[in-house]
């Protein structure tokens, strides 16, 4: 093995270890993060609603009083 190689591409040689203990490691982690002792529970939820009115506001739109039609002055 040429060793002058690997001091000149020290950061090419990092790089693939770090990428095959990746492969090693992340699989490993999320098995045993996965594996669970018991029963997997599933949280209830209520999908139930009420007619109750909601405290959000809609804009109206704003009322104009009809300007008064100017009379001919003869």
């Amino acid at each position: 093995m040429n060793w002058g190689v690997l001091r000149g591409e020290w950061g090419a040689v990092t790089f693939v270890l770090t990428v095959v203990a990746g492969m090693i490691v992340v699989p490993l982690a999320l098995y045993f993060a996965n594996v669970t002792p018991g029963a997997v529970t599933t949280p209830t939820i209520s999908t139930t609603s009420s007619a109750r009115a909601s405290g959000v506001q809609t804009a109206s739109p704003a009322r104009t009083s009809p300007s008064p039609s100017p009379s001919p002055s003869h």
